[in-house]
């Protein structure tokens, strides 16, 4: 499912936060990668990293990026740089919000956001005034999508990159009063067990009519008592109606 990069969007209910990267330079041996996280993230203390598959179409989820590279510092935004041979092979590109994670998980299932980076199309046979159309890079942005609201719950729509297993991955969703923050507990961690890479949830919970909600989505580390909450990939603001 194929998104256009956008750090927020706005929807019919509510208003979308969501980690984003997007290729800034390709070139036939260099790709230059900009990425922007949540408000508040601190990448290098949550083991952010971003890693590079050659030559596959999906992220692989139990095997090794080659190379990756470690998001250090607090800051938000920035670029990460990654020699590659694209004459010769394609990419598939992924950030992740937290670490590299232990078996049952998929080794890779903090991955949240997503591009694909196609290889060069061949230059030589070219005739004058041909025109090659590029390929274009297709980026997948974890997202939320709010269906129906009431006083006693909602549904939602969750969506991460292809093959990721959330069940496995102990994913789950926050619901705030008000704002998500990395440091405030939510009112209620609702654990995701579907290995469903798109699906509706249903959620039981109180709301108050009038009052600003937020569902947090974290790519792993649900526990009864002490969910990790740094491991935050998507955020989706409403009113509660």
């Amino acid at each position: 499912m194929p998104q256009t990069e956008s750090a927020s969007l706005a929807a019919e209910q509510g208003t979308l936060t969501t980690t984003t990267i997007k290729v800034l330079t390709t070139g036939a041996e260099l790709i230059v990668v900009d990425y922007k996280l949540l408000p508040s993230t601190n990448p290098g203390d949550n083991g952010n990293w971003i890693g590079l598959w050659q030559n596959e179409a999906e992220i692989q989820w139990n095997v090794d990026a080659k190379p990756s590279q470690e998001v250090t510092g607090d800051n938000q935004k920035g670029t990460v740089r990654f020699k590659v041979d694209l004459a010769q092979n394609n990419y598939m590109l992924g950030y992740a919000v937290g670490p590299v994670l232990a078996s049952p998980s998929q080794k890779n299932g903090n991955i949240c956001a997503t591009i694909y980076i196609p290889k060069l199309n061949s230059l030589k046979a070219l005739k004058d005034g041909a025109v090659v159309k590029a390929e274009p890079d297709v980026t997948f942005l974890t997202s939320l999508t709010l269906g129906h609201q009431s006083g006693d719950g909602v549904t939602v729509k969750y969506a991460v990159p292809r093959g990721n297993d959330p069940g496995a991955n102990k994913s789950w969703i926050g619901i705030f009063r008000g704002s998500a923050g990395y440091n405030i507990p939510p009112e209620r961690a609702v654990p995701v067990k579907s290995s469903e890479d798109a699906a509706w949830l249903g959620i039981d919970h109180k709301f108050v009519l009038g009052k600003k909600y937020t569902l947090a989505w974290y790519m792993s580390g649900y526990a009864d008592k002490s969910p990790v909450q740094k491991r935050l990939a998507a955020t989706l603001e409403f009113i509660a109606e």
